[in-house]
């Protein structure tokens, strides 16, 4: 039980550390995916407009980075409700239950939610590349002008190729292993938690029906 326990808080220290990695990558993202933008707006000149449509990415990054700070809130909950657990604070078997199931149903639920928004996510960074289009004086820009102006500022909106983007879709990976074995683990410790204290209960009930029987079998022992 003991190396359950240790195995359980290992986990769920690496969940916490993973999600909060998951969720700063995240928000790293958003804020140099704006800067980009702002970047090449800037350096258009008068009288021309662009418009970069990064929707795709947007939406499911947004719906990652939040799902990777309620991982890392929840860990870091747990870990603190496994300490204030301890037999040394007097925390009971009951207690001791709840302590550890209700994390495990919470980092069940959004191990699932982040693999549904993580699938989308990786599958646009790797195959996907944001819509620019752009006018100058009200006349559509060609591909190969915005081209060009991408070239000359050093951007590019292959998604791939943007590392801030890369970092977003592969670590948050791990806080999904982690955050799954931690609830894995946490269902386990809370079944062998529970099990002392039902056979506890089931000895106890039978004392009785042990009691009451005994003076009769005493007094048939007598009569004979």
């Amino acid at each position: 039980m003991a190396v359950l326990n240790a195995l359980r808080l290992s986990s769920l220290a690496l969940t916490f550390v993973f999600g909060v990695v998951g969720m700063a990558l995240g928000i790293n993202a958003l804020v140099k995916s704006n800067n980009s933008k702002n970047t090449v707006k800037k350096s258009l000149p008068a009288g021309a407009t662009a418009d970069i449509d990064t929707s795709d990415v947007f939406s499911s990054g947004v719906v990652e980075t939040v799902v990777c700070g309620l991982i890392a809130l929840t860990a870091a909950v747990a870990l603190v409700f496994a300490a204030l657990s301890h037999p040394t604070y007097g925390a009971g078997k009951a207690r001791g239950v709840r302590a550890v199931s209700w994390p495990a149903h919470v980092l069940t639920f959004l191990s699932v939610w982040l693999f549904a928004t993580l699938v989308p996510f990786t599958d646009f960074v790797a195959n996907r590349s944001a819509k620019v289009s752009g006018t100058i004086g009200g006349m559509p820009l060609q591909p190969a002008t915005i081209q060009i102006i991408q070239s000359a500022l050093g951007l590019t909106t292959v998604y791939h190729k943007i590392d801030y983007l890369r970092n977003a879709a592969i670590l948050p990976w791990f806080a999904l292993l982690f955050a799954a074995t931690s609830a894995a683990l946490s269902y386990i410790s809370a079944r062998r938690t529970a099990a002392p204290a039902a056979y506890t209960n089931t000895t106890g009930a039978a004392q009785p029906e042990a009691a009451e029987v005994s003076p009769v079998n005493e007094k048939g022992a007598t009569n004979a």
